[in-house]
């Protein structure tokens, strides 16, 4: 049995990264995962545990599977301070989420270590709706401009490498200049470091790039936020253009909205109370 489910859990790994769309080809990887402590070490030893995770994302639907974790007990979580705080509670035993944001959150300063990395990882990319097809283009032309010039990668190694109370986001006056009629933009209010709500404005990484995007698109943006459950149908029911909120390309959410090409590659980490 176990050995079935490790074999299920690497073609599922597999799956999902053959089918992203670009095998991870210009992608910007995240940091080195942190190294490991003893606890947990494999998602076959989550069994009979209860594990966080951020409520519909795809650890979410990786452990719903009841044909091969049937003894999980997954607690939804709407953002990762709540993650955080289900297993520093004891709510959770321990919470699957991106590497990323143990740095950037302070896993240590809440007392959470890294029990195991898992393998492989997922492109992360912007999401339009399906009509929006000039507007995905568009983006894509964006990302290869801003991988060409070194400006992606500034962004990760400042929003991405160390705490957020040290970044700032950069001025860009020229938005205020932008005319015309705007781009709705879906996204988080609580997603460190990529996007969230701080002193009444938005700020992160995703919120960055877009901002970005408007400039070079000669658009002005509009920020939204939403739960990450939500996003998907609200690019559904035409309510934003774009969906800038950490989504991993998958198969299902492809026959659902159109996704630009990756430009993040998210890793990601099981962790628990430390030892």
């Amino acid at each position: 049995m176990v050995n079935n489910r490790l074999h299920f859990l690497g073609i599922a790994c597999a799956l999902l990264v053959a089918l992203s769309g670009a095998l991870f080809t210009g992608c910007n990887s995240a940091p080195e995962a942190p190294a490991t402590v003893a606890g947990f070490s494999s998602l076959e030893d989550l069994e009979g545990h209860s594990v966080a995770v951020i409520n519909g994302s795809t650890s979410d639907v990786l452990l719903s599977d009841t044909n091969n974790f049937s003894h999980i007990n997954l607690v939804r979580c709407k953002t990762p301070t709540e993650l955080f705080a289900a297993i520093s509670d004891s709510v959770a035993d321990c919470g699957i989420i991106d590497t990323v944001v143990l740095t950037t959150l302070g896993m240590a300063e809440h007392g959470l270590a890294v029990d195991f990395n898992l393998p492989g990882g997922f492109d992360v990319a912007v999401a339009f709706n399906p009509k929006d097809e000039k507007l995905c283009q568009q983006f894509n032309d964006f990302l290869v401009q801003i991988k060409s010039d070194g400006t992606l990668d500034n962004m990760f190694a400042r929003w991405c490498s160390q705490r957020l109370d040290t970044v700032v986001m950069p001025t860009m006056d020229e938005l205020a200049d932008l005319k015309g009629h705007p781009i709705e933009v879906a996204t988080l209010s609580d997603n460190s470091p990529f996007s969230f709500y701080k002193e009444n404005v938005w700020t992160g990484l995703e919120v960055e790039m877009m901002l970005r995007f408007s400039l070079f698109v000669g658009r002005p943006v509009h920020f939204s936020g939403y739960n990450f459950d939500e996003i998907i149908d609200v690019l559904r029911g035409r309510d934003a253009d774009a969906a800038a909120a950490s989504l991993f390309i998958t198969p299902e959410r492809s026959d659902r909205v159109l996704f630009s090409h990756p430009y993040y590659l998210c890793k990601t980490s099981c962790i628990s109370p430390a030892r």
